[in-house]
């Protein structure tokens, strides 16, 4: 198997030792490893805008661990956007802490403090219930609008 891919390779070795029952659903796993793979390459929001354009066009956005990576790379990443993260957020159906705890880090990262209270707001209001990574991005939103009053 030299010279091919390791994801070519996997997908040979799983076709060897077990014969897929749905071989549609390894395709479009393969196809989301190889999306996510390239948006942890990204360092710019073009090639991360590719990445996402190819996730809606093989229809993977639905899956929520990919657009859950879609809101982290973009909120988090220092050449990220959090309008265009949040605009993800927002087209995600029932987003959970996970999603909503990523969100409200990136804004405070982006100095947005005010904005990550309401958005902790709306995540109570929907019935999210934060956990303990919760917390600190909201501690540290409060300390900055403290320390702004002062």
């Amino acid at each position: 198997m030299t010279g091919t891919s390791v994801l070519h390779q996997s997908l040979l070795l799983a076709q060897k030792d077990d014969p897929p029952k749905h071989p549609q659903l390894n395709i479009i796993r393969l196809k989301e490893q190889e999306c996510l793979s390239l948006l942890k390459r990204c360092n710019n929001m073009e090639p991360f805008k590719q990445v996402h354009a190819q996730l809606l066009k093989w229809d993977l956005f639905s899956n929520s661990f990919s657009a859950t990576n879609l809101v982290a790379t973009c909120a988090l990443s220092d050449w990220g956007s959090m309008d265009y993260a949040c605009s993800i957020f927002r087209q995600i159906d029932d987003p959970g802490a996970f999603q909503f705890n990523t969100l409200i880090r990136g804004l405070v990262k982006d100095i947005q403090f005010e904005e990550a209270l309401f958005l902790y707001v709306d995540m109570v209001e929907r019935g999210v219930e934060p956990d303990k990574f919760t917390y600190p991005g909201l501690l540290k939103a409060c300390a900055h609008l403290h320390g702004l009053e002062e």
